[in-house]
């Protein structure tokens, strides 16, 4: 599964998709948080598909689906963070690049920068591949018949937009807020 999410060569007939023209040597929002002594143990001691008690988080169990994975909510909510579970092997809650590999995402795909943004755009998302799925059904109910792109590979863009607040993204694309 993670051979797929890192191999940038289309392989599948249905896949449509514009190649990406990224460094598959660089994976990116992979940073982990940094726990204290005390939630690390407390990581430890719990079971894999289970809720630490204190601070109410799952851990992952590699034999079982992933819970729904949040956004957490804006500002105007307070700026949550939404739980994050912890790693099925390690005593620490996932990385935006894991939480990311479980919804589907290819490492080519970048996020902002920092956790609480990443983990936000990774939980607002449609997993890609529940998209293709439903563009599948979409394009059979209007019985239409894609086609390849005609381009050879596209440039994922300036990685400075990742570091944009809400105020700098509506100045640069020139929206108001």
């Amino acid at each position: 599964y993670v051979e797929k999410l890192r191999d940038d060569i289309i392989t599948e007939k249905d896949n449509f998709a514009y190649p990406r023209d990224w460094n598959p040597e660089l994976l990116t929002s992979s940073m982990q948080t940094q726990h204290n002594q005390t939630s690390i143990e407390r990581f430890e001691n719990t079971s894999p598909g289970t809720v630490e008690p204190i601070s109410r988080l799952r851990r992952l169990n590699w034999e079982q689906p992933c819970h729904t994975l949040r956004a957490g909510t804006g500002k105007e909510r307070g700026s949550y963070t939404s739980p994050r579970p912890i790693h099925p092997q390690y005593p620490r809650v996932i990385s935006v690049r894991e939480a990311a590999r479980l919804h589907s995402f290819p490492d080519w795909f970048r996020f902002h920068r920092t956790k609480w943004h990443g983990f936000r755009q990774v939980g607002n998302a449609v997993p890609p591949l529940l998209g293709r799925v439903l563009g599948r059904q979409i394009m059979a109910a209007l019985q239409v018949e894609p086609s390849m792109p005609i381009i050879d590979r596209l440039a994922l863009g300036d990685p400075q937009l990742l570091r944009f607040d809400l105020s700098q993204a509506s100045q640069y694309w020139q929206n108001t807020l």
